[in-house]
């Protein structure tokens, strides 16, 4: 045990273990308004050196007793003037024990809490007292009262570090200031955040007098990755070593895995000795980008999981490349090869082959989107998308086609929130009616038909009141809802949050009831979505054919339907005419329906001869000769964002090619496509290229910027970054992240000195943080760089036993 003391009186014994007795009473005095005494010496010079220059004109006592008087008076105006206060200190003590949590006293919270209570049952009868723990954050554990009740610890502060100033801060804020102020810390002295020294310095300043009380803390056979080393930035396809130091207090065998990115490069078993070992594994990260290496460690004897690995971020530097999204793997052919003949490297994925984080995706300067449905990105895929070129300023290239904008259901999703465009109808366009008819049978679950429900009435939403609905439950009866006009949204919703659904031996009543609804409307557009699992097989090829004959199309959605049940159902699509859904999903039914809504009764796609129009002056396509742009024969019709550049428009006025910045991203929308639909003539240009490239390329990020110099120092559970930056007036320097849980975090450093901006990120999490920093003077970037930062474990798992120089 070690014990040191701050504040008044010394009659503390060495060991807390011994009765904490307190102070005996003392007397003092506090001056409130120190600087008037200097005033007050003034006078008594002045007041002495005249009563010796010109003494009185009295016998010898009498002057003296004259003098006496006058400096009298002054004390005492001085005193007064001064804030003389008496102050007296009662007997009494409250007493506060300060208990550590944190990780690594965890092998001895037995011995801790007996500490506590045998500390709580050596007060004197009169004292107060309480207990609090800390960890990373204090709570209180007993109130401070005459009759404090322990057995055992109960709160659970985070024990991932030790914050002891924040700790005795709230001591020293809790204890009453009707008695004196006592704290016993009980700790193994490995304080890890904040500065508990100059706490108790503030505190014995108050007169709250600090003890401690170390802590035995047994260590037991620990082996621990103290740190892994790899050059930060390297050129494409070099090789390069990481290097990881082990640590460990007992012989052991080990067994360590490498990882690049989250791909297994090796393992390895051997036996280590006690003390220091060094473990090295070439790699060669092969794409542009930032790459994790990491190592893991399973350790045979060993106390603690938690400092079993390390980690490193290496950037790899090369051409610029970026990923091509496609349906399947040869859809943009033609565009892969326009890319590489004006020098941008790709990469071909299929939609859920898409990297899934932050990390993988830093990979690509930009990511290009070739006639992408939201159904096939999903919502983390198209959120990754979004925070990427917002946060870290990725590009963006969204290519068009008939799966793209309004008919790939990019509405109210994340991609669409970062387009230049809006996926609505423009205004001077008008909609045709439409009428719909849907047949829902049951998915056998209460939470699946739930799930179906809340489908239809996204449907619902997506009409007009000039549509019309009719609505199906499957059981082979009349329409739920019958087909008429929406002039009643939330009726209709009423209707089908009622209605429960069936299961039929056969589909064909439902479908005949479906034709002869709609062959009587005169909508422009008629169209049937039949949602089941298709076990009713029958013959429905003459009813379907008969209803395309009316002019009705039908699309299909399969839920839970396999094998024969799922060939009928796109059976059936096909003699519609329509589409076919397999849901491999009940959650994936909205999203399917809100699609195929969009899709097949809103007039979307605009065909004919359209002969593009330049709209902007922006330099976007530099290289393509405007003059002899090729005449297109379709696009997707959208509405362009207010803050958007629209470079090319259609004779109609709808955007053809717009863009703009979305945080730190650039955002290309081009609403024709790219593989012949509508663009045979101009891939068959001798410019097609360029064109093609000039696109890409102004999504493409600046390159890290040599102008910004960036430091970053791991504290704790943050990080302090140091930017400095050309002096510019009026400058800001933010900085976004991309924490290891792909969450997004913003921080606006302050200005410490010029050209010098400085600011903490919460960096609480174990993993890899990615880092765009950005100078902006007068609304316009001025430098960008991107960085990588890893944060290790806490140290209340690499610091272990017990550090009595602290306390």
């Amino acid at each position: 045990m070690a014990s040191s003391r701050s504040g008044p009186g010394s009659r503390w014994p060495r060991s807390v273990s011994s009765r904490p007795s307190g102070w005996p009473s003392t007397v003092g005095f506090e001056l409130t308004r120190p600087l008037f005494l200097g005033a007050g010496i003034l006078a008594l010079t002045i007041i002495v050196a005249i009563w010796r220059i010109f003494p009185p004109p009295l016998p010898r006592g009498r002057a003296r007793f004259s003098l006496g008087l006058r400096v009298l008076i002054v004390l005492l105006l001085t005193a007064s003037l001064a804030g003389f206060q008496v102050q007296t200190t009662p007997n009494r003590q409250s007493l506060l024990v300060a208990a550590d949590l944190s990780a690594s006293v965890q092998s001895a919270l037995d011995t801790e809490a007996a500490t506590v209570r045998r500390i709580l049952q050596q007060r004197r009868g009169d004292d107060r007292a309480g207990v609090l723990s800390f960890g990373r954050d204090s709570q209180v554990e007993v109130n401070i009262n005459k009759d404090p009740q322990f057995g055992e610890f109960q709160s659970q502060p985070n024990p991932h570090y030790t914050d002891l100033a924040a700790a005795l801060q709230l001591g020293g804020s809790v204890l009453p200031d009707d008695s004196r102020k006592h704290i016993v810390v009980i700790s193994d002295g490995r304080a890890n955040l904040g500065d508990a020294v100059s706490e108790a310095r503030l505190l014995r300043a108050e007169g709250v007098r600090v003890d401690t009380f170390a802590l035995p803390v047994p260590v037991g056979a620990e082996a621990y990755i103290d740190r892994l080393d790899a050059p930060r930035t390297q050129t494409q396809g070099q090789q390069t070593n990481a290097q990881a130091l082990v640590v460990t207090n007992t012989a052991t065998h080990v067994t360590v895995r490498w990882y690049l990115d989250r791909t297994l490069v090796n393992t390895v078993q051997l036996d280590l000795p006690v003390g220091e070992t060094i473990l090295k594994q070439t790699v060669t990260p092969a794409e542009p980008g930032f790459h994790a290496v990491r190592v893991v460690m399973d350790a045979v004897r060993d106390t603690y999981a938690e400092n079993n690995l390390g980690e490193a971020l290496i950037q790899v530097v090369g051409p610029p490349r970026v990923l091509l999204v496609e349906n399947a793997l040869g859809d943009a052919a033609s565009l892969e090869a326009a890319l590489h003949s004006t020098g941008i490297g790709t990469a071909s994925v299929t939609p859920e082959r898409l990297p899934r984080s932050a990390a993988d995706l830093a990979a690509y300067q930009a990511v290009v989107l070739v006639n992408i449905p939201a159904s096939s990105l999903g919502s983390d895929a198209m959120a990754l998308l979004q925070a990427s070129v917002r946060d870290l300023g990725t590009g963006l290239v969204v290519i068009g086609g008939a799966d793209s904008y309004g008919p790939g259901g990019y509405a109210g999703t994340p991609l669409e929130t970062a387009l230049p465009v809006q996926i609505q109808l423009p205004q001077d366009m008008q909609k045709p009616p439409v009428a719909v008819v849907l047949v829902l049978e049951s998915a056998e679950s209460s939470q699946g038909d739930q799930i179906v429900r809340g489908a239809a009435e996204a449907v619902v939403d997506q009409l007009t009141p000039r549509d019309k609905i009719a609505i199906s439950n499957g059981a082979m009866g009349p329409f739920v809802v019958s087909l008429g006009p929406l002039t009643d949204k939330a009726a209709v919703k009423r209707q089908i949050e009622a209605m429960s659904l069936g299961d039929p031996p056969s589909y064909a009543a439902d479908l005949t009831a479906a034709d002869q609804a709609l062959s009587h409307t005169t909508a422009a557009i008629k169209h049937l979505i039949f949602l089941g699992d298709g076990d009713a097989q029958d013959n429905y090829q003459p009813i379907v054919t008969a209803m395309h004959a009316h002019g009705i199309t039908v699309t299909t959605v399969a839920i839970g339907a396999t094998g024969p049940d799922a060939a009928m159902l796109q059976q059936i699509a096909g003699w519609g005419h329509g589409r076919f859904y397999q849901s491999n999903s009940l959650s994936d039914i909205p999203q399917i329906f809100i699609k195929e809504t969009r899709e097949a009764l809103k007039p979307w796609i605009v065909e004919g001869r359209i002969a593009p129009q330049l709209a902007s002056l922006a330099d976007v396509i530099p290289g393509v000769p405007l003059d002899s742009f090729p005449v297109l024969s379709g696009y997707v019709a959208t509405t362009p964002r207010a803050a958007a550049d629209v470079v090319l428009k259609s004779p109609q006025g709808d955007p053809l090619l717009a863009t703009w910045q979305y945080g730190l991203g650039r955002v290309m929308a081009w609403t024709s496509d790219a593989q012949g639909r509508w663009t045979r003539d101009l891939l068959a240009w001798q410019a097609a290229n360029r064109f093609f490239g000039d696109i890409v390329h102004a999504s493409l990020p600046q390159p890290g910027d040599p102008a910004l110099q960036v430091e970053t120092r791991v504290q704790g559970d943050h990080t302090h970054l140091l930017v400095t930056a050309p002096p510019t007036s009026g400058a800001t320097v933010t900085v976004s992240a991309v924490t290891p849980d792909l969450a997004d975090a913003a921080l606006t450093l302050s200005p410490t000195g010029a050209g010098r901006f400085e600011g903490d990120l919460a960096t609480d999490q174990v993993g890899s943080y990615l880092l765009h920093i950005t100078q902006s003077a007068g609304g316009v970037v001025r430098h960008t760089t991107t960085t990588g930062l890893v944060v290790p474990y806490s140290p209340e798992y690499r610091d272990l036993g017990t550090n009595t120089a602290t306390l």
